[in-house]
């Protein structure tokens, strides 16, 4: 039995494709759902030393601008999705965050105790999964509760 469920979402087309899958879980269940979104923090390396994301949009401001509209499109779309899930009778709530997403995703399910983990795979392998990375493969190894993994067929 899932009492809480985590539904870290990378994209609209997640909501799309894992969503329902959330929230027939949760209906089942009786569980709470927790959509999560991870804004990607990125690090810069430059001659004058080591930066991320949120330290250079502090220095440029066009890129302030830009993240602060990257988080409002995000807050709109979990808010939306949130009252989805809510007016189907699910307790739901949402957090979005800037960082690296995987470890995001398993800080965030072990302080709010997930019991299951229900998320996107984008089906890489070989080259593409060691250059791109894959957040789907360090949840799978290092989630504290049980995953469910969705293969997304991208649009």
């Amino acid at each position: 039995m899932y009492k809480k469920i985590l539904v870290p979402l990378a994209s609209t087309h997640d909501c799309q494709t894992i969503f329902p899958k959330a929230l027939e879980i949760a209906d089942k269940n009786n569980s709470i759902l927790k959509l999560f979104h991870c804004i990607h923090s990125e690090v810069y390396f430059t001659p004058y030393g080591t930066f991320t994301t949120s330290e250079v949009t502090q220095l440029v401001p066009q890129w302030r601008e830009n993240l602060e509209q990257e988080k409002e499109k995000v807050r709109q779309w979990l808010t939306e999705y949130s009252q989805k899930a809510s007016s189907e009778g699910i307790k739901t709530e949402w957090e979005c965050m800037m960082g690296n997403p995987s470890s995001s995703i398993i800080k965030l399910a072990k302080n709010w105790e997930a019991d299951l983990i229900i998320m996107g795979r984008r089906g890489l392998t070989g080259l593409e999964e060691m250059f791109l990375g894959s957040v789907s493969n360090y949840v799978v190894h290092h989630a504290p509760c049980t995953i469910l993994l969705i293969t997304k067929k991208e649009p």
